[in-house]
């Protein structure tokens, strides 16, 4: 078992316990088209998010690793000499940044202070359908909520399993449906 937990596994975690843990236990969702694509546009986005920030330097998708947490990040930003990672998500914000997003973007800025020994003032999400950039700093809470729900992976690693219910705007369109043990089953009508 691996103490080292990835940022993306801490969002997914918080979105939906199950999806993790399929995850976690070796059944991830395969990439898809949309996913293929965001990664083509997303080196252009970066600069220009840099570029606006007023970064210093730019290291495009680094392996971060420190404080129990690592993962590759679109790209780190070095501003005024602090690392601040910034991820880059084709989603629309809606009215506030959903709360799985900001963990992640915290769970790299953790790694980020930690591996390269700076404060990080935190994190940067840029919204591609949108075009916003969306700061978010690495609070007290936001860094034990992002320790918190490692803790609770690095549990469901070790073998319990997670207790998540069924979300009427999540589970439809999940592409974990087919095997979830954790969604209600319902028989469609002909």
């Amino acid at each position: 078992m691996s103490s080292c937990i990835s940022p993306a596994l801490i969002r997914q975690y918080l979105y939906c316990p199950a999806a993790a843990y399929y995850t976690a236990t070796g059944q991830a969702e395969p990439p898809t088209e949309r996913m293929r694509k965001g990664k083509e546009a997303q080196r252009e986005a970066v600069e220009a998010v840099a570029k606006a920030l007023g970064a210093e330097q730019v290291v495009h998708a680094p392996r971060l690793s420190g404080a129990g947490i690592c993962g590759v990040v679109d790209a780190l930003l070095f501003i005024r000499g602090r690392p601040a990672p910034l991820e880059v998500k084709l989603s629309k914000p809606g009215r506030a940044v959903p709360l799985h997003h900001k963990a992640q973007a915290a769970a790299y800025a953790l790694a980020a202070q930690a591996q390269y020994g700076k404060a990080s003032p935190g994190a940067y999400i840029y919204y591609a359908e949108t075009g916003e950039v969306k700061a978010i700093p690495l609070t007290r809470d936001l860094a034990e909520l992002v320790k918190h729900t490692a803790a609770q992976i690095r549990r469901m690693m070790a073998g319990w399993t997670p207790d998540p219910r069924y979300h009427p705007a999540k589970c439809p369109s999940c592409w974990y449906r087919k095997i979830c043990g954790f969604t209600q089953t319902k028989v469609e009508k002909i």
